[in-house]
């Protein structure tokens, strides 16, 4: 989710003078760059993927124009940018990540050095590692993992990610390769703090960590982490038989139980408005692969609990959008198909303090998806 806020005049060095637009990803402020940077970016872009895969760039002005002259032109770099923003192979490229990698460097102003980043875990513990300031987050994951010894094969079935306490309960987004982690941290909030997390859906893959004990053991501490926010919710003789083995130190049984559990491997949103069963409907939001084709979003009502579930498979799109209370996400849903046989389709909106995320989980579990089911490893 790419947005192009207010522009506003630099003066780095008087009598120059420039505008500079601001480029927000994922509702949290990127970077600042010029039209120039913009336009440099287009040509590297249509020489790499052809100009049919852009959208037209607005023309040069050839004198200066203050930012209140600026609307329209930001209006149209702004649909620019949202074209290059729903077209994966362009987004995810080399040419587009680097750029909003240096960007960010640059306004940071900073000179590269090394620095201390705090990493924390599910349960809280903090780790230290030492890496360079611009380092992105690949980089520093890759870090991480061999500071705590995790097997390279098994570094990228985990992330880092911006979390706005230590417990987790409540994770901001996934830090993504465009973005340096000691950069972004030092203009989150200061409560928020890094933690290392799994970063896969489909509760299947579980199975392949599990005879590492260094991933076993991340797996175990962020489950007994999401059973004390309330994130699962064991049966009573379940609840019994995980303290037993947490008691007996067996983690492997202790999750081979907890993923039978409602509410496993389920990323919770919490609470959002919807449409669904009815107009301005509260709901606590969930995202979730069990495996089997089961990949949904669930709706669960905050007043009888029940569960509204919509599976993935039968989602046709969605998108999200800016309104005036905040960002909106919507998904076109197969509800039904009439006595003729034809489609019966429906909006499902969300709107919540999370949407941006939840849109992100989504996007990143239907990319899993297909790799998956085209047998490609986790990190080509």
């Amino acid at each position: 989710h790419l947005t192009l806020h207010r522009s506003q005049e630099e003066r780095p060095a008087q009598p120059l003078k420039y505008v500079a637009y601001n480029i927000h990803i994922n509702g949290t402020y990127h970077c600042s760059v010029r039209f120039s940077d913009l336009h440099k970016l287009h040509e590297k872009l249509k020489r790499e993927f052809g100009a049919g895969a852009l959208e037209k760039f607005p023309p040069k002005n050839f004198r200066y124009m203050p930012p209140e002259e600026c609307v329209e032109r930001r209006y149209y770099l702004q649909k620019w940018l949202q074209k290059v923003a729903q077209q994966p192979l362009i987004c995810n490229g080399t040419t587009f990540q680097t750029f909003l990698l240096n960007a960010q460097k640059e306004v940071q102003k900073g000179p590269e050095e090394e620095v201390e980043l705090d990493v924390y875990l599910a349960n809280g513990k903090r780790i230290k590692v030492d890496i360079m300031s611009t380092d992105q987050t690949e980089d520093v994951l890759e870090t991480v993992a061999g500071f705590i010894e995790l097997p390279t094969a098994m570094t990228y079935f985990f992330g880092l990610y911006l979390v706005d306490d230590i417990d987790g309960k409540v994770v901001i987004r996934k830090l993504q390769d465009f973005e340096s982690p000691f950069i972004s941290l030092m203009r989150a909030e200061p409560h928020q703090k890094i933690q290392l997390r799994k970063a896969y859906y489909n509760i299947q893959l579980d199975q392949l960590l599990w005879n590492n004990p260094i991933a076993l053991n991340l797996l175990y501490i962020e489950a007994i982490t999401e059973l004390k926010n309330g994130h699962i919710q064991p049966t009573p003789d379940a609840q019994a038989q995980l303290d037993q083995y947490r008691s007996e130190r067996d983690r492997k049984a202790f999750l081979e139980l907890i993923r039978s559990q409602p509410g496993y491997g389920f990323v919770n949103f919490g609470s959002a408005t919807t449409n669904w069963p009815e107009e301005n409907a509260s709901m606590i939001v969930t995202l979730g692969n069990p495996g089997n084709n089961k990949a949904a979003i669930v709706l669960w009502d905050k007043t009888s609990n029940k569960p509204h579930e919509f599976l993935v498979q039968r989602m046709r799109c969605w998108r999200t959008y800016t309104v005036e209370e905040g960002v909106e996400m919507e998904f076109e849903y197969l509800m039904d198909v009439d006595e003729n046989n034809k489609p019966k389709m429906q909006w499902i909106k969300l709107l919540s303090e999370q949407t941006i995320h939840c849109a992100m989980c989504l996007q990143f579990m239907v990319e899993e998806m297909l790799r998956i089911a085209k047998k490609q490893p986790i990190k080509v």
